[in-house]
């Protein structure tokens, strides 16, 4: 048998490496899908929920506002995902399809109270573009009588 050539050493390594490829991509990078489940999704990818809670206050002294409108979108604000009203401690907590991680929080306070997106200051603030993405577990937010 003739010795191999630095070519075909080098053919050879190559045609093993690409064997490999796939087993080592498969082994070292899990795929992992975060977005919501398709139309034609498996019964158990719909079955996924997330719940996502938080509280809303006076901004002044800290006590629970009721009746306060909580809109809960996709962090990319495409998807409206759930709307659920603050109970007489202030607290919400709403539920809905879908795994997502994070969420941008609207808060549409009754009647003498301000309107706006949640800030990372748990503020409120005129638009989407000023405000932060929250997960599940959203600060306290704060809003001001008008």
């Amino acid at each position: 048998m003739a010795p191999m050539s630095h070519a075909s050493r080098r053919l050879g390594a190559a045609a093993a490496l690409l064997v490999a490829l796939p087993l080592i991509t498969s082994v070292g990078a899990p795929a992992v899908s975060q977005a919501a489940p398709a139309p034609g999704a498996s019964a158990a990818a719909k079955a996924v929920t997330t719940v996502v809670s938080g509280k809303v206050v006076r901004f002044n002294n800290g006590r629970p506002v009721q009746g306060v409108t909580v809109r809960i979108f996709d962090a990319s604000e495409t998807d409206f995902l759930g709307s659920v009203t603050t109970n007489a401690q202030g607290n919400y907590k709403a539920t809905f399809r879908g795994d997502y991680e994070e969420f941008g929080i609207k808060i549409i306070g009754p009647r003498g109270f301000q309107t706006g997106w949640l800030g990372c200051d748990r503020t409120l603030k005129p638009t989407f573009g000023d405000a932060c993405t929250f997960g599940v577990n959203v600060p306290t937010a704060r809003i001001k009588a008008s």
